[in-house]
C-alpha cells in the first residue's frame, strides 16, 4: 500500500547508521520477540532494540552481523522494556529479510544518498547495502 509523500526535511530528519549485533537473545515471556543489543558507534553507543521476528530467525542468526539500523526513532515499550532504535527490513511474502551491509563498513557509518552526499538516505540507495536472505 503506497504511503502519503513525506517533505523533505522529514526525509532528512532520520538517521540511518550501521550497525554491529553484538549479542542477541529470546525474550522471556514472549514467543515472537528477539532483543538486540547493537552497537551504533561513539553517536549512540550499544542499544537495545526489539524486534517480533522469532518466527522464522533464531537470534543468532543476528550475532556479529552489521545491519542497517534507524538509530533516533523514538523509543518505545514493549513488554516492560525500552527499544531504541530499528533494524531494516524489506517486506517478502515468506519474511522479513534484513538490510545487512557489508563487513567491511565501520559501525556509526552514516549512510547518506550518492545524489546529495550530505543527506541521509533511505539504504537502498547506496551501493554498499544489498538485500540477504537466511
Amino acid at each position: 500500500m503506497k504511503k502519503p509523500t513525506i517533505i523533505f526535511a522529514d526525509f532528512e530528519r532520520m538517521d540511518m547508521r550501521v550497525g554491529e549485533v553484538k549479542d542477541a537473545s529470546l525474550v522471556k515471556g514472549s514467543k515472537n520477540l528477539i532483543k538486540f543489543h547493537v552497537d551504533l558507534g561513539e553517536d549512540y553507543g550499544v542499544v537495545e532494540i526489539l524486534s517480533g521476528i522469532a518466527k522464522w530467525y533464531t537470534p543468532e542468526d543476528f550475532v556479529g552481523k552489521k545491519y542497517v539500523v534507524l538509530a533516533n526513532l523514538e523509543p518505545k515499550q514493549m513488554m516492560g522494556m525500552s527499544y531504541n532504535g530499528m533494524l531494516l527490513a524489506a517486506d517478502s511474502d515468506e519474511k522479513p529479510i534484513f538490510l545487512v551491509v557489508d563487513s567491511n563498513l565501520n559501525v556509526n557509518g552514516l549512510l547518506k544518498c550518492p545524489i546529495f552526499g550530505h543527506l541521509n538516505c533511505p539504504s537502498f540507495l547506496t551501493n554498499k547495502t544489498r538485500l540477504i536472505r537466511k
